[in-house]
């Protein structure tokens, strides 16, 4: 199986418009349901900006969420549905948007994530959250966005109590040598600086999940379960491996109350506020 069929989940899954299809009646139904605030800016940019889905108690943990796409597509607004779960447990949580490549680089991304995560800490007593009880979350693209922020911004790790990532991408070689390049455009050096497996993990203080659905493409899989194997002993770090759930569907248990992933948000939120 070459990079290229690993990667092309939509010639995988010839079903693939089922399961965005839930993605986008669950969303609306939540953003239905619950109060929120859609497309706050967090800068200047179309696509700077974030939906955001308040606790009702003060002071709540908060859940920052960012959507996959491999860097170039999708939109914050096919996920409001992963609000969902955290809400009834009382954590207010924001669906993130950010500038997608070719218009930005891999750099620019990843600045607009700690942009979001700065003005989420600036508005956060007024949405009844705490700038310092801030979990990331992650989905393909996005889990590696998580990571990546975390290492980047050592001015933001204090409030990052948690990361969670589905189905990450943390080795970007096999990226820059799929046909995904044709846009993403990255070069030996992109893939050196803005990956995450020849990262020291020791630099990791906070609980991290990496989860990956058994039914996905082993190139998913070994991303999540080789970072966990080579750093697990230098780092907080946990591996899931969800059984029968393909890449569509890990997203899904996200908006499930009492999955794995879900779980693994709320007891680390309590535990922080214990």
């Amino acid at each position: 199986m070459t990079p290229d069929d690993q990667l092309n989940l939509r010639s995988r899954h010839p079903d693939f418009q089922y399961f965005l299809d839930i993605n986008e009646n669950e969303s609306e139904r939540v953003r239905k349901s619950y109060h929120c605030y859609l497309d706050e800016k967090y800068g200047d940019a179309p696509l700077q900006t974030l939906d955001l889905f308040p606790s009702a108690i003060p002071g709540s943990p908060m859940v920052l969420f960012i959507h996959g796409g491999y860097w170039r597509a999708l939109d914050k607004k096919s996920y409001s549905f992963v609000a969902e779960p955290f809400l009834k447990n009382n954590l207010s949580t924001c669906i993130v948007n950010y500038r997608l490549i070719p218009t930005v680089d891999m750099g620019m991304i990843l600045d607009d994530i700690a942009a979001s995560i700065r003005w989420i800490q600036k508005e956060a007593p007024g949405c009844n959250g705490n700038p310092n009880e801030i979990i990331l979350c992650g989905h393909s693209a996005g889990g590696h966005l998580a990571l990546m922020t975390y290492l980047m911004n050592d001015n933001l790790r204090s409030s990052i109590q948690a990361i969670c990532s589905l189905s990450g991408i943390f080795d970007l070689g096999s990226i820059k040598n799929s046909y995904l390049n044709k846009v993403l455009q990255l070069d030996e050096d992109d893939v050196e600086f803005y990956s995450v497996s020849n990262k020291d993990l020791s630099a990791l203080k906070c609980p991290v999940l990496l989860s990956v659905g058994s039914d996905e493409t082993p190139f998913f899989i070994e991303q999540s379960k080789n970072l966990y194997t080579e750093n697990r002993s230098e780092a907080p770090i946990e591996y899931y491996e969800y059984p029968e759930l393909n890449h569509y569907q890990i997203a899904h248990a996200l908006g499930q109350e009492h999955s794995p992933l879900v779980d693994f948000i709320l007891e680390k939120s309590k535990r922080n506020l214990e």
